[in-house]
């Protein structure tokens, strides 16, 4: 896989690199899991946690056959991860990576069936009708209470820009005759659990990472009709214009989400990824508290009580809301992007959780691009962010959102260096 020049690295894996075994005590490292799970649990570990996201930035060099030379075009992602010294980040599917057909066709209603799950959702009562044209997939659902449509659309340009994920370029409710027909589909979905493929996937991840099941991009009935059904302007439209029609919906998808808190309380998951996408501006604080605060509280509390932990993907202006995340229950804030990227700095987020949320992120995506922040600016930041976060509790450090197709992969290999340096927990400023 490796070809030329290697920068100088060990050889190890990435679950010991970080931290060599002492001879003195001859104690052994912490496995990279084992790391994430200590500090979502508000424990010390041994070594601060350094998982990037590369899927993005992997995606887009495959396509344009522009990997680091040092690895040959076949490279794995984990290949790249086990190379940057790292562990493996597992919260975010692989949308692209379906085993069937059908796992994302469902897409455009927030319906999905990927191997990052521990259920699988079957649609009742329903006849689907897909129509494949070009750049664009369209689905039809015949109900007997009337049919629906909407259209997916996966270009070039998001190809070559590393995306995996669908844009939904026509919605499902384009008219008030159109609740009733979407309602009828979630009121009929029976969610299956899967566990067995779910472990075999933790098995195959093993040591290097910790398996996130992927539950509900969504934090509610309300936030799933606001990310999939809608334009967001127009969602705020429908809120006045359709009220009624809107909580009917919200009642009619409540058996979904139930089934989903069921089965993963009892899933062989640690860790429940629940809602993502918050942002002060499209789900303001008024917004958040009436309709997306009561269902995390209750899932919280419900994987609370068999010892599970939640955590959201909350990778966007955040500063409004770190008050309400707080009291939201989740125990991890995934993706966090602090300053210049967002109005918030981490010293900032840290004081508003308490000491009650881990953050999973840190670097902005800005920091690894060398035409946005210099060499020198790039020390500088990365410095600063190691003060920021000691000691290092409650902390596991990635790239939020995710590396940018253009990232100066040297950044990355960097970041490791300055962990080995500074990382040993607790932290020294």
């Amino acid at each position: 896989m490796r070809k030329g020049r290697e920068p100088n690295l060990p050889k190890q894996d990435s679950a010991r690199f970080l931290l060599n075994r002492n001879p003195m005590t001859n104690i052994e490292p912490l496995t990279m899991k084992e790391r994430m799970l200590r500090a979502i649990r508000g424990e010390w570990a041994d070594c601060l946690p350094w998982v990037p996201r590369i899927d993005l930035w992997y995606n887009a060099n495959c396509y344009r056959g522009t990997l680091p030379k040092i690895f040959g075009q076949e490279a794995s992602l984990d290949e790249v991860a086990d190379y940057l010294g790292g562990g493996y980040h597992k919260v975010v599917p692989e949308f692209q990576k379906v085993r069937t057909p059908n796992d994302m066709i469902d897409r455009g209603i927030g319906i999905y069936r990927l191997k990052e799950m521990a259920c699988r959702p079957e649609l009742i009562g329903v006849d689907r009708e897909v129509k494949q044209e070009g750049e664009t997939t369209s689905v039809t659902y015949h109900t007997p209470v009337g049919s629906v449509s909407c259209k997916m659309t996966y270009t070039e340009e998001m190809r070559r820009a590393g995306i995996s994920q669908t844009w939904i370029s026509e919605h499902v409710i384009k008219s008030p005759e159109d609740y009733k027909v979407v309602g009828y589909i979630f009121k009929n979905i029976k969610v299956h659990p899967v566990y067995e493929s779910f472990s075999q996937y933790q098995r195959e991840v093993g040591d290097k990472g910790l398996v996130v099941a992927w539950a509900s991009p969504s934090a509610s009935p309300m936030h799933h009709i606001l990310k999939h059904f809608f334009e967001s302007t127009t969602f705020y439209l429908e809120l006045y214009d359709h009220p009624k029609q809107l909580r009917q919906l919200c009642e009619d998808m409540e058996p979904y989400f139930e089934q989903i808190f069921q089965i993963h309380v009892q899933s062989p998951a640690e860790v429940i990824h629940f809602g993502s996408n918050y942002d002060e501006m499209i789900t303001s604080p008024p917004f958040f508290k009436e309709h997306l605060l009561p269902t995390l509280q209750k899932f919280s509390d419900l994987l609370h009580s068999r010892g599970k932990f939640l955590l959201s993907h909350c990778d966007g202006e955040n500063k409004g809301l770190l008050d309400l995340i707080r009291e939201s229950g989740i125990d991890v804030a995934e993706a966090i992007c602090p300053h210049p990227m967002t109005k918030v700095t981490l010293s900032e987020v840290r004081k508003a959780f308490q000491g009650k949320i881990t953050i999973f992120g840190g670097i902005p995506s800005i920091a690894l691009l060398e035409t946005i922040m210099p060499d020198n600016e790039f020390e500088t930041f990365m410095a600063r962010l190691f003060d920021e976060i000691s000691p290092g509790d409650r902390f596991i450090l990635s790239v939020s959102d995710t590396t940018p197709p253009d990232a100066k992969f040297d950044r990355l290999l960097r970041i490791t260096e300055m962990v080995r340096e500074r990382g040993k927990l607790p932290m020294k400023i």
